[in-house]
């Protein structure tokens, strides 16, 4: 066990300072260096969190080999994850990723394979699996309440929520709505459906409000016109695996209705929907159907909290307690979701890397 954790963070924008604003919460944690490709975009952030001067990095490999450090957080764009997570991992540091795995389904192969070769550890960062209601969802799923689980749905949806700036470009982000907001829906899930393998998924994206805007939208990280549009505002589709289960995915920044539903499981003792966190169970009493709904569940925040969990893996040497292996299932479905809809027809996935 560690005193004092020493951790350099990739990537100075919002992402990279509120991960350093809790890192800060924490007095046994040091920020000790900080990188970002952008001039003085870290010099910036490291001012403001009292990172030395001579800590600060235009390369990010720069930093591995100068600075003493036990753990890295990326906090970089969705395109940039892949070389610093596995030049971390490479180092056998702790790696803090910011979601999702990758953009793209070969850079999630390549962190992977770093991953497992690797004497450190790797914890994806999707906070609402540190939510109090998301464990608890858990916690009841383990318990055999729901029995065995054959459908559920994954949705992600705002009426009109599309952020601009590098959300937009391909270039950065990889995709849309699926790798922003669809990402967290479909990791609760398959973190509920358990062991499970997709086999093929059939799928349809867009962006057919987006490209019909006909003035300029401000959103998080920026504003945006249709004509800079590059990626899905929509995205549903179907999930078969092996196991016979299907789960249906619906991600949404724009759309014309409050409402998609909630992500929620159907088994075979009983049901489960999350946000706010819901147990259905039939014809336990008589002929009563009866909702379950915990009230003794206490408020986390959830950032903070996956933060705080790191630094203490990072402390004591112990392993993620997010599985890696879901997500990267999370990039194998978002993959599969993006190639059936050019292709137009049901395809074909696999886990392998």
């Amino acid at each position: 066990m560690k005193d004092r954790v020493r951790v350099g963070i990739v990537g100075a924008g919002w992402a990279g300072q509120t991960t350093a604003k809790f890192y800060r919460r924490l007095p046994w944690v040091d920020i000790v260096g900080w990188a970002d490709f952008v001039p003085g975009k870290a010099a910036a952030a490291a001012a403001e969190f009292g990172v030395a001067p001579e800590a600060v990095y235009l390369d990010f490999d720069k930093m591995l080999d100068e600075v003493d450090m036990d753990a890295v957080s990326v906090c970089s764009f969705n395109n940039g994850h892949r070389e610093p997570t596995v030049a971390s991992l490479a180092r056998d540091k702790y790696v803090h990723l910011e979601k999702p795995m990758a953009a793209t389904l070969e850079d999630a192969q390549a962190i992977m394979r770093a991953a497992d070769k690797s004497k450190g550890q790797l914890m994806v960062g999707f906070q609402p699996f540190f939510s109090s209601e998301h464990k608890a969802a858990r916690e009841i799923v383990q318990s055999g309440a729901l029995g065995d689980i054959y459908y559920a749905e994954a949705v992600a949806h705002r009426r009109w929520g599309m952020p601009g700036g590098n959300f937009v470009k391909k270039a950065t982000a990889g995709a849309g709505s699926l790798v922003d907001i669809g990402v967290y829906a479909i990791h609760a899930a398959l973190t509920l459906l358990g062991d499970v393998t997709p086999v093929t998924v059939s799928a349809f994206t867009g962006s057919p409000l987006a490209k019909r805007y006909p003035r300029i939208n401000h959103g998080f990280g920026g504003s945006w016109t249709a004509d800079q549009v590059e990626v899905e505002e929509f995205a549903a589709g179907l999930v078969r695996f092996s196991n016979g289960s299907v789960m249906v995915i619906k991600s949404a920044w724009n759309s014309n209705i409050d409402s998609m539903g909630r992500s929620f499981f159907l088994g075979t003792k009983g049901g489960l929907a999350l946000d706010p966190l819901e147990l259905y169970v039939n014809q336990q009493i008589g002929d009563l159907n009866m909702t379950s709904v915990p009230k003794n569940v206490r408020p986390i925040e959830d950032w903070p909290e996956k933060i705080k969990v790191f630094a203490e893996i990072v402390r004591d040497g112990s392993p993620s307690p997010i599985d890696r292996r879901a997500v990267f299932l999370v990039n194998v479905l978002m993959d599969g979701m993006l190639r059936s809809a050019e292709a137009g027809r049901e395809v074909d996935v696999t886990a392998a890397y």
